[in-house]
């Protein structure tokens, strides 16, 4: 049951990214280039961060899928982007580097991987309010999807220590929140 959870969890993970690179080629969305190297630094640091905490498969490879997504998301960003830096990027830049500090001065993967969350969760908050004002402006196939890795993933990391569940829960919590806004405008 263990590998079948994990299989799912690429499967959706995986899904969740050509959805989102479709949505760039095909559909228009253009992400900003800075924003998505800072998504691509952010999941560099939470990947090593699930690693280096000693988190089980589950979370390893939902943070490999998030890795990987990000620097397709990153590179289409380069091809297809605007060319826009706002102070939120820089803030969470700030974060990103805060992590990465408290994890080589104090060795602590598992609060330098909280400190990468916070650093998603302060740059989705122009997302959040932009989905609850314009639900249709956010793609549901995207959120739902690697929101079901998530559960996945988080299905497959019971039982393991606690550090094991951040990553996944977070997502959870996450793109839960941004599938259940994404699909109000389907009522």
């Amino acid at each position: 049951m263990h590998l079948a959870l994990e299989l799912l969890v690429l499967a959706f993970g995986s899904a969740s990214y050509v959805v989102g690179a479709r949505d760039v080629l095909v559909r228009g969305y253009a992400p900003s280039v800075f924003s998505r190297v800072v998504w691509l630094l952010l999941a560099g640091i939470s990947s090593a961060g699930v690693v280096a905490s000693g988190s089980g498969s589950g979370a390893v490879l939902l943070a490999g899928v998030f890795l990987v997504g990000n620097a397709v998301m990153c590179l289409l960003s380069l091809w297809k982007g605007t060319r826009e830096v706002g102070r939120l990027e820089y803030a969470c830049l700030a974060i990103l580097a805060v992590s990465v500090l408290v994890w080589l001065v104090f060795d602590a993967p598992v609060v330098s991987l909280v400190l990468s969350l916070l650093a998603h969760l302060v740059g989705g908050v122009p997302t959040y309010r932009r989905a609850w004002r314009r639900p249709a402006s956010e793609s549901a196939g995207f959120w739902s999807l690697f929101f079901v890795a998530s559960v996945f993933s988080l299905l497959a990391t019971l039982g393991e220590p606690a550090q094991s569940l951040v990553f996944p829960l977070y997502f959870v919590l996450f793109d839960g929140g941004m599938t259940a806004l994404a699909l109000r405008r389907q009522r």
